[in-house]
């Protein structure tokens, strides 16, 4: 029974192997002009209401937008050409996703400069603080405190 459990794993694996591969690629179903406006309307943003989406909006701009996204793909644009319209007649405001690099690194950005503000912060407090809990002390100063805790002690 061992013997066989090998070469059955073995062919076992190399099935799904061949499935993975074949289902990636295989070409999919090609989107209906449907699914495609409803995905350039859920990509722009909706211009009255701003934290939704053209598709989730019921405004009467998103309703035009949507009206405008059926008519550019009607006519053959590209989706890519469509979204490019609105961002030509919005700016890149419109995009609920932004392109630019900029806008996805800039958080980052602000967060890493905050805590090295903070770190750089932290390390000159602790090096006041040190430097004001040992003070330079001269000789002549200790040799007195010495002193005096000497006659304190007798």
């Amino acid at each position: 029974m061992t013997r066989l459990a090998r070469p059955l794993a073995a062919g076992a694996l190399l099935a799904l192997g061949a499935l993975l591969a074949l289902s990636l690629i295989r070409p999919g179903a090609t989107p209906s002009r449907a699914d495609v406006a409803r995905q350039i309307a859920a990509d722009l943003r909706c211009p009255d209401c701003q934290g939704l989406s053209v598709a989730d909006s019921s405004s009467g701009s998103a309703l035009e937008i949507r009206r405008q996204i059926d008519a550019q793909l009607a006519a053959g644009h590209s989706p890519d050409a469509v979204r490019q319209s609105f961002v030509d007649r919005y700016g890149e405001w419109i995009l609920l996703r932004p392109t630019a690099p900029l806008a996805w690194l800039l958080p980052f950005a602000v967060v890493v400069a905050g805590a090295a503000a903070l770190a750089l912060l932290l390390r000159r407090s602790r090096v006041g603080d040190t430097a004001t809990a040992h003070p330079r002390v001269s000789e002549a100063e200790r040799a007195r405190v010495r002193e005096e805790a000497e006659a304190l002690d007798a």
